[in-house]
């Protein structure tokens, strides 16, 4: 069963990271971090907060194809489909309430004469494809194929986000969980008064001491962190670990999470209630995803694999969608 990694091989903390480091003392001592057992409480009853929305996104695709500017150097093609899904608890039924779908296609627009970008554009939209034009490159535009390639990838992957947003923003003052990291989604809510939730599944920054570790390989399962500040470049959250799965696990990092919430709600509107925190981790374990079959399950909840299943839904074949862009494009 697949299994996200704690951190990213090789992956460096970044200049935000060295210069705004976690508050790891903000729910208790950093040196008297230990493995935490969340309070139970009427979670279905006198709990305002309980999230009942559940926002998701997904980005499939590849490149397709690549072009050579004047100067030579490559220019890939990306081809994709992107979605977002909110999905809403009604009673005992989880239904859709809003689903997002396109189908892009991402590239250097700005290598190539103007006019026939825009040829490009409406020849594609024409067929229900929308360009996309990407972001100049960090250092300049390089002859090595790999980070042209990201740069495409990186932009399918924005407009996914920005279907998130969208789909976020039409419910700001319902308690909402989000599938990933809160900063990214910042401008769909209102930091002071949105009671949203991140749940993030793949973990690329060490945020930790040594006792924060320590406590971290001894959770159990249903059993928390303490909580930490995150100090992002537009939000600041309020953040811990959560292990969801504890049995059949041969990594220390099996089926564990971190949740997060924006530290402004947290403390203005929830005065610091830590209860708020016992009671997501709570409903988190309770949610957790129980299908064996499903690639995630040990860091995945219910809500969100069937959002995932709801915009998979709606994804065409990828050969069948390539086929059908080389036949337009005859590239």
């Amino acid at each position: 069963m697949a299994q996200p990694m704690l951190l990213t091989e090789g992956q460096a903390l970044s200049e935000n990271d060295e210069e705004n480091p976690p508050d790891l003392d903000y729910e208790v001592s950093s040196d008297k971090w230990k493995p935490h057992n969340p309070a139970r409480g009427d979670i279905q009853g006198e709990w305002a907060e309980r999230p009942v929305r559940f926002v998701d996104g997904k980005d499939v695709g590849r490149t397709v194809a690549w072009l050579q500017s004047r100067e030579g150097y490559p220019v890939p093609i990306r081809l994709s489909e992107v979605g977002a899904v909110v999905m809403r608890h009604v009673g005992d039924e989880l239904r859709c309430e809003h689903r997002y779908h396109e189908r892009v296609v991402s590239f250097m627009g700005d290598m190539f004469p103007w006019d026939e970008v825009e040829s490009f554009a409406r020849a594609l939209q024409e067929h229900d494809f929308r360009l996309l034009l990407c972001e100049p490159i960090k250092g300049g535009y390089t002859y090595d194929f790999e980070p042209m390639r990201k740069a495409t990838e990186n932009c399918s992957s924005s407009e996914m986000r920005q279907l998130e947003r969208q789909a976020l923003s039409l419910g700001p003052d319902t308690p909402t969980l989000v599938d990933g990291s809160l900063e990214p989604r910042v401008a769909a809510y209102d930091v002071n008064n949105s009671p949203v939730c991140g749940l993030v599944k793949s973990h690329y920054r060490n945020y930790l001491h040594p006792q924060g570790w320590r406590t971290y390989y001894e959770l159990k399962a249903g059993q928390r962190t303490p909580a930490f500040l995150l100090n992002g470049l537009e939000l600041e959250v309020v953040s811990w670990y959560l292990r969801l799965e504890g049995n059949g696990g041969e990594m220390p990092n099996w089926g564990v999470v971190r949740l997060e919430v924006p530290r402004l709600y947290f403390e203005k509107q929830l005065g610091k209630n830590w209860e708020h925190l016992d009671w997501l981790s709570n409903l988190v374990c309770d949610y957790r995803c129980r299908d064996e079959s499903y690639s995630r399950a040990p860091v995945s909840i219910y809500p969100i694999q069937r959002a995932e299943e709801t915009l998979g839904a709606l994804f065409s074949r990828s050969e069948t969608l390539i086929n059908h862009f080389y036949h337009l494009t005859s590239l």
